[in-house]
């Protein structure tokens, strides 16, 4: 006699928007992705880094409204991999799903690298953070423990990552005041700089090859807001709430991504951030 099967599938109604948007937010780890690639982008496009930031939004910001009207219409976790597969057929559906599959591999290493090496920087730990061995091995343990939350459920995975994304945009935002009301006030470190509107204008970046590359590196720390669409099996409101979550997580970013980027600029200098466009200890 074959034994009854018991529920399966995700559970409906789990999470709210709030929880929602904060996964989309969480999932991009604005603090990291800023230390990995702030130096970069200064170096391509100096003083105008904010405007990369800002253009590299623009693409983001309206393919976060596409999730929106997509999810509105089929709410599927699969996203992008069920709508093409419907819309193209199999084969196309598979290749969205994997390029998302594969970028967010990539992603996810990435990110726990520079959460391992600033670990052990904050206990003042300098010899492990510069051994490659140990960050590897923090960073494997980190992913190995934020897995393990997520299998448990959405539910506590969503409670944790309230506590780290508030604490982690805010800790951005509050540095970024400091930062700048230094600037202003005249106790920033020799090399500072007076922010300028110019520096939010792509079209004062004299370079297209500059901005190409400096967009394309800016996306890059906007992926993750898609982790709101995600959840839309699992969240209330799910036909609306869960894109209306990536679209604000988006913004939330701008907001957090350009504030930052500012005052990293104006207060270090340019040269002290281009400085550090092969290290991801700017932060520190």
């Amino acid at each position: 006699m074959n034994a009854e099967a018991g529920a399966h599938g995700l559970k409906a109604n789990a999470v709210g928007f709030i929880s929602v948007l904060v996964i989309g937010l969480a999932s991009t780890a604005p603090a990291y992705s800023l230390a990995a690639v702030i130096g970069v982008v200064a170096v391509l496009v100096g003083v105008h880094a904010p405007a990369a930031l800002l253009t590299s939004f623009i693409p983001m910001f309206f393919i976060a409204a596409a999730f929106y009207y997509m999810n509105r219409a089929d709410q599927d976790c699969g996203t992008s991999f069920s709508w093409v597969t419907r819309a193209m057929g199999p084969w196309i559906g598979w290749m969205a799903g994997w390029a998302v599959c594969a970028t967010s591999i990539l992603v996810i290493g990435s990110l726990a690298d520079v959460a391992a090496r600033y670990t052990y920087l904050l206990f003042d730990l300098d010899v492990l953070a510069a051994s490659k061995v140990a960050v590897t091995i923090l960073a494997v343990a980190y992913i190995a423990a934020l897995t393990s939350i997520a299998v448990v459920g959405i539910e506590p995975s969503a409670r944790l990552q309230d506590v780290l994304i508030v604490a982690q945009v805010l800790a951005l935002l509050l540095f970024a005041s400091v930062a700048l009301i230094s600037v202003y006030n005249g106790t920033a470190p020799e090399g500072s700089l007076q922010p300028e509107l110019s520096w939010f204008s792509p079209f004062a970046i004299s370079s297209p090859d500059a901005l190409i590359g400096s967009l394309l590196i800016g996306v890059f720390i906007y992926w993750g807001w898609e982790s709101s669409v995600n959840s839309t099996e699992e969240s209330t409101h799910s036909a609306t709430a869960p894109g209306l979550a990536a679209i604000c997580a988006t913004i939330i970013l701008l907001i957090t991504y350009l504030s930052v980027s500012t005052a990293v600029v104006a207060y270090a200098g340019l040269e002290t951030v281009q400085g550090f466009a092969d290290n991801d200890a700017i932060f520190k």
